[in-house]
Protein backbone atom coordinates (compact mmCIF):
# COMPACT_ATOMS: atom_id res chain seq x y z
CA UNK A 1 0.00 0.00 0.00
CA UNK A 2 2.80 2.86 0.75
CA UNK A 3 4.14 3.04 -2.73
CA UNK A 4 1.00 4.15 -4.07
CA UNK A 5 1.55 7.50 -1.91
CA UNK A 6 4.31 8.02 -4.89
CA UNK A 7 1.65 8.31 -7.36
CA UNK A 8 0.44 11.49 -7.98
CA UNK A 9 -2.32 12.28 -10.39
CA UNK A 10 -3.59 16.36 -11.82
CA UNK A 11 -6.07 17.72 -13.87
CA UNK A 12 -3.26 19.83 -15.96
CA UNK A 13 -5.31 21.31 -18.55
CA UNK A 14 -9.56 21.16 -19.82
CA UNK A 15 -11.44 22.50 -22.49
CA UNK A 16 -15.28 22.71 -23.27
CA UNK A 17 -15.87 23.42 -26.51
CA UNK A 18 -19.86 22.38 -26.67
CA UNK A 19 -22.13 22.20 -23.93
CA UNK A 20 -25.75 22.92 -24.66
CA UNK A 21 -29.28 21.33 -24.05
CA UNK A 22 -31.84 21.12 -27.21
CA UNK A 23 -35.90 21.84 -26.60
CA UNK A 24 -35.69 17.68 -26.27
CA UNK A 25 -33.33 17.57 -23.32
CA UNK A 26 -30.45 16.66 -25.48
CA UNK A 27 -27.22 17.65 -23.65
CA UNK A 28 -24.62 18.01 -26.84
CA UNK A 29 -20.83 18.03 -25.09
CA UNK A 30 -17.04 17.91 -25.94
CA UNK A 31 -14.39 18.20 -23.09
CA UNK A 32 -10.99 17.39 -23.41
CA UNK A 33 -8.68 16.59 -20.55
CA UNK A 34 -5.44 16.24 -19.92
CA UNK A 35 -4.48 14.51 -16.41
CA UNK A 36 -0.61 13.51 -15.26
CA UNK A 37 0.31 10.89 -13.62
CA UNK A 38 3.67 10.78 -11.93
CA UNK A 39 5.14 7.92 -10.34
CA UNK A 40 7.94 9.62 -7.97
CA UNK A 41 8.83 6.11 -6.55
CA UNK A 42 12.59 5.38 -7.64
CA UNK A 43 12.64 1.43 -7.99
CA UNK A 44 8.60 0.56 -8.32
CA UNK A 45 6.99 0.66 -11.66
CA UNK A 46 3.17 0.41 -12.01
CA UNK A 47 0.99 -1.33 -14.37
CA UNK A 48 -2.19 0.15 -15.23
CA UNK A 49 -4.09 -3.03 -16.50
CA UNK A 50 -7.27 -0.92 -16.58
CA UNK A 51 -8.17 2.42 -16.77
CA UNK A 52 -10.79 4.22 -17.67
CA UNK A 53 -11.89 8.23 -17.36
CA UNK A 54 -15.77 8.85 -16.03
CA UNK A 55 -17.30 12.49 -16.46
CA UNK A 56 -20.66 13.67 -14.76
CA UNK A 57 -22.49 17.01 -14.55
CA UNK A 58 -25.72 18.31 -12.28
CA UNK A 59 -26.46 15.01 -11.24
CA UNK A 60 -26.32 13.60 -14.45
CA UNK A 61 -23.48 11.23 -16.48
CA UNK A 62 -22.12 12.26 -19.36
CA UNK A 63 -19.46 9.72 -20.46
CA UNK A 64 -16.93 6.83 -20.06
CA UNK A 65 -14.01 6.59 -22.15
CA UNK A 66 -12.00 3.48 -21.68
CA UNK A 67 -8.02 4.21 -22.00
CA UNK A 68 -5.15 2.14 -23.07
CA UNK A 69 -3.49 -0.31 -20.78
CA UNK A 70 0.06 0.87 -19.95
CA UNK A 71 3.06 0.31 -17.98
CA UNK A 72 4.49 3.72 -16.25
CA UNK A 73 8.43 3.61 -15.48
CA UNK A 74 9.75 4.65 -11.96
CA UNK A 75 10.35 8.52 -12.00
CA UNK A 76 8.36 8.71 -15.02
CA UNK A 77 5.11 10.92 -15.76
CA UNK A 78 2.56 10.18 -18.31
CA UNK A 79 -0.06 12.08 -19.63
CA UNK A 80 -3.49 10.32 -20.11
CA UNK A 81 -5.79 12.49 -22.44
CA UNK A 82 -9.67 11.30 -22.85
CA UNK A 83 -12.20 13.18 -24.66
CA UNK A 84 -15.62 13.41 -24.00
CA UNK A 85 -17.91 13.98 -26.90
CA UNK A 86 -21.63 13.16 -27.74
CA UNK A 87 -25.09 13.69 -26.59
CA UNK A 88 -26.96 12.67 -23.45
CA UNK A 89 -30.13 12.82 -22.15
CA UNK A 90 -30.61 15.57 -19.91
CA UNK A 91 -33.57 16.21 -17.76
CA UNK A 92 -33.09 18.17 -14.56
CA UNK A 93 -35.08 19.09 -11.45
CA UNK A 94 -34.51 20.95 -8.47
CA UNK A 95 -31.48 22.31 -7.41
CA UNK A 96 -29.75 20.63 -10.24
CA UNK A 97 -32.09 22.77 -12.77
CA UNK A 98 -31.28 25.79 -10.14
CA UNK A 99 -27.21 25.07 -10.71
CA UNK A 100 -27.28 24.40 -14.30
CA UNK A 101 -29.50 27.38 -14.95
CA UNK A 102 -27.37 30.02 -13.29
CA UNK A 103 -24.09 28.51 -14.85
CA UNK A 104 -25.39 28.58 -17.81
CA UNK A 105 -26.02 32.38 -17.36
CA UNK A 106 -22.63 32.80 -15.99
CA UNK A 107 -21.14 31.52 -19.18
CA UNK A 108 -19.30 28.43 -16.77
CA UNK A 109 -19.99 24.91 -16.21
CA UNK A 110 -19.63 22.65 -13.14
CA UNK A 111 -18.06 19.12 -14.52
CA UNK A 112 -17.02 16.32 -12.26
CA UNK A 113 -14.39 13.66 -13.64
CA UNK A 114 -13.30 10.28 -12.22
CA UNK A 115 -11.08 7.51 -13.05
CA UNK A 116 -11.22 3.90 -12.34
CA UNK A 117 -7.87 2.04 -12.59
CA UNK A 118 -6.85 -1.30 -12.02
CA UNK A 119 -2.75 -1.60 -11.06
CA UNK A 120 -0.55 -3.45 -10.33
CA UNK A 121 3.45 -2.52 -8.99
CA UNK A 122 6.06 -4.04 -10.43
CA UNK A 123 9.45 -3.87 -8.22
CA UNK A 124 12.97 -3.06 -9.08
CA UNK A 125 14.16 -6.97 -8.10
CA UNK A 126 11.66 -8.76 -10.50
CA UNK A 127 8.32 -9.46 -7.72
CA UNK A 128 4.95 -7.53 -7.88
CA UNK A 129 2.33 -6.76 -5.87
CA UNK A 130 -1.43 -8.21 -6.50
CA UNK A 131 -3.99 -6.45 -8.51
CA UNK A 132 -5.59 -3.37 -6.86
CA UNK A 133 -8.62 -1.03 -7.60
CA UNK A 134 -8.05 2.11 -7.23
CA UNK A 135 -9.96 5.65 -8.30
CA UNK A 136 -9.17 8.73 -8.84
CA UNK A 137 -11.03 11.63 -7.72
CA UNK A 138 -10.46 15.53 -9.61
CA UNK A 139 -13.51 16.57 -7.84
CA UNK A 140 -15.17 19.46 -10.28
CA UNK A 141 -13.80 21.55 -12.62
CA UNK A 142 -15.41 24.78 -13.73
CA UNK A 143 -14.95 25.02 -17.10
CA UNK A 144 -15.99 28.24 -18.99
CA UNK A 145 -17.41 27.00 -22.56
CA UNK A 146 -14.43 28.10 -25.02
CA UNK A 147 -15.92 30.86 -27.75
CA UNK A 148 -18.55 32.12 -25.30
CA UNK A 149 -17.90 36.10 -24.65
CA UNK A 150 -20.20 36.44 -22.26
CA UNK A 151 -17.72 33.76 -19.76
CA UNK A 152 -16.47 35.94 -16.98
CA UNK A 153 -15.69 33.07 -14.23
CA UNK A 154 -12.15 33.95 -12.72
CA UNK A 155 -11.71 32.13 -9.16
CA UNK A 156 -9.68 28.75 -9.65
CA UNK A 157 -9.77 29.19 -13.67
CA UNK A 158 -10.24 31.87 -16.34
CA UNK A 159 -11.23 32.22 -20.19
CA UNK A 160 -7.38 32.23 -20.87
CA UNK A 161 -6.23 29.32 -18.79
CA UNK A 162 -6.77 26.73 -16.80
CA UNK A 163 -5.25 26.06 -12.91
CA UNK A 164 -3.87 22.75 -12.29
CA UNK A 165 -6.18 20.69 -10.10
CA UNK A 166 -4.88 18.06 -7.32
CA UNK A 167 -6.75 15.10 -7.77
CA UNK A 168 -7.62 12.13 -4.66
CA UNK A 169 -6.63 8.87 -5.11
CA UNK A 170 -8.32 5.77 -3.25
CA UNK A 171 -6.44 2.05 -3.68
CA UNK A 172 -8.76 -0.62 -2.23
CA UNK A 173 -10.41 1.74 -0.01
CA UNK A 174 -7.81 3.67 1.42
CA UNK A 175 -7.11 7.28 0.46
CA UNK A 176 -2.94 7.92 -0.71
CA UNK A 177 -3.18 11.16 -0.83
CA UNK A 178 -4.23 14.13 1.55
CA UNK A 179 -8.00 14.89 2.31
CA UNK A 180 -7.59 18.21 1.02
CA UNK A 181 -6.57 16.70 -2.33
Amino acid sequence: MLPYKNIKFHVIDASLTQFYVTSDHILHYDLAVNISLTNRDKKTSVLYSYIDSKSDCYGKDLALVELVPFQQGSMNTTLLRPVFRGQSLFKLRGSDLRRFTNDQRNGSFRIRIELNLKTKLLYAGGGSSGTRDGTVFCGFLRLPLLGNSSSSYNNNQTVTGFKTKRCLVVVDGLFTSPLGY
